[in-house]
């Protein structure tokens, strides 16, 4: 009889946790474990840290007690919807090894199977460009969302380049306007690189504003792109914090207040990080986090939904500063109440 209660005991106490669980309060976060590349190892001869984002979630946990349970799952996008913004040549042309290692800038993974490089590489990255349109819709119902992966803004309709396979930031717009919840949008695409992707696919639409704050001396260099660049902010290698918060708090504000959005989307590269082997920039870890509160305050202010997407940031620190970030976006900025 005792083995019994006690069993019984046990079994209640775990529906009690489950429930707790089930009840937790779900965050306009978006986040799935598969984001988190790993490919035999293979991942580790490209600079981008592809299991940053699992650090991201487990130092919210941490600092905030925040569950994995709290946020949202994407599906896996399919090839009709990345057909809003790509060309079904392109989308075919991923079938090949040699395609997916020319964009990834892996010329190994020329070597594998198409099936395995399907599984451990563009799999995570089609949860990670329906995290983003996950995170559109989320930011329209809640003010703000945050995908924990995204921002490929390298992406073109007719080709990827850059790590940037598939063009999320593009698709969310157009499916936004498709489903006509917006008319006009924002990026701010503050990464390192200049945004080619989102320029060369949106560039020209008078509903589209690019606001685009990056170092010219460094790849990809299209300067025959920078008349569709609405707010080009030049930046020279090295730039550091003073500079560069200035310029940011100097033309943002015009910015939103000339376009008067519907949404804005972030695209919140750490590779600006000091230490950030790509970028060439000197912002500090500082910086980084008042640049992000910064642009935060600037759309919830304006009443403007903003949807944040982390792009490159290619140090072993990106995923500790943007965890430390987010908590701070989450405690000071939005002041959420996390329970």
């Amino acid at each position: 009889m005792k083995y019994f209660i006690g069993l019984v005991s046990l079994l209640l106490l775990i529906s009690c946790e489950v429930n707790k669980v089930n009840n937790l309060k779900k965050l306009p976060i978006v986040y799935s474990p598969e984001y988190n590349i790993g490919f035999y190892g293979i991942q580790y001869l490209h600079p981008f840290d592809t299991g940053k984002y699992g650090k991201i979630v487990k130092h919210l946990n941490k600092t905030l007690g925040v569950k994995q349970q709290q946020f949202h799952r994407p599906y896996l996008i399919s090839d009709n919807e990345l057909l809003k913004v790509h060309t079904k040549s392109y989308l075919n042309s991923l079938q090949g090894s040699e395609t997916v290692a020319k964009v990834a800038e892996m010329g190994i993974l020329s070597k594998l199977p198409i099936g395995v490089i399907n599984n451990k590489l563009l799999k995570p990255i089609k949860l990670a460009t329906a995290g983003t349109l996950i995170a559109g819709n989320l930011a329209l119902e809640n003010g703000w969302a945050i995908n924990l992966s995204g921002g490929y803004h390298h992406a073109k309709a007719n080709k990827g380049e850059g790590f940037c396979f598939f063009a999320d930031i593009n698709l969310l717009i157009e499916t936004l306007r498709e489903e006509s919840k917006i008319k006009k949008a924002l990026i701010v695409d503050l990464d390192a690189h200049q945004g080619n992707g989102h320029e060369s696919i949106h560039g020209k639409d008078k509903d589209i504003a690019i606001f685009d704050m990056y170092n010219y001396q460094i790849y990809p260099g299209e300067r025959h792109l920078i008349p569709d660049i609405d707010y080009n902010i030049e930046l020279k290698a090295h730039t550091k914090d003073k500079e560069y918060l200035q310029l940011l708090k100097e033309n943002l504000p015009k910015a939103i207040a000339e376009q008067q959005p519907d949404i804005i989307i972030y695209v919140a590269g750490t590779d600006i990080y000091e230490k950030d082997p790509l970028g060439a920039l000197s912002i500090t870890k500082k910086g980084i986090i008042e640049r992000d509160a910064f642009v935060f305050e600037q759309a919830l202010n304006n009443k403007i939904p903003i949807v944040m997407t982390l792009s490159g940031g290619y140090h072993k620190d990106s995923g500790s500063i943007i965890g430390e970030s987010i908590e701070n976006l989450l405690k000071n900025v939005i002041e959420l109440k996390i329970d």
